[in-house]
């Protein structure tokens, strides 16, 4: 079979849709090419992730509150499908604390919670 398209997309996974869909989106005539079922690599095994906000939280306090928000609905009307495994920022020594002290203060402008651990 012949056939020209403008992009061969490889890999089926989340990534792969995503681009294939907007390339679609925008006219380009695109294909996509899996080798086994779709999302059935490494997106199937994907651990998946509840944002709460605190990388947003001095940049761009906006996204950061629709975060923590977002995080707290879907705790609320799925509890369990959460499992609490926290996060940590870690400061090195070579680390700017002003750096640590405008994420902390951040977070805490969002409401979202945080703790300083020595």
């Amino acid at each position: 079979m012949d056939r020209q398209v403008d992009v061969v997309v490889v890999g089926g996974g989340s990534t792969g849709c995503g681009v294939v869909r907007d390339l679609a989106r925008r006219g380009l005539e695109a294909v996509l090419v899996e080798k086994g079922n779709l999302t059935h690599g490494t997106t199937g095994r994907m651990h998946g992730l509840l944002h709460s906000g605190g990388r947003y939280a001095v940049s761009d306090q906006k996204s950061a509150r629709e975060c923590i928000e977002e995080n707290r609905v879907l705790r609320d009307i799925a509890a369990h499908c959460v499992e609490e495994t926290g996060g940590l920022f870690v400061k090195r020594p070579e680390d700017s604390e002003e750096y640590f002290q405008e994420k902390l203060e951040g977070c805490r402008a969002c409401d979202i919670p945080a703790e300083v651990i020595d």
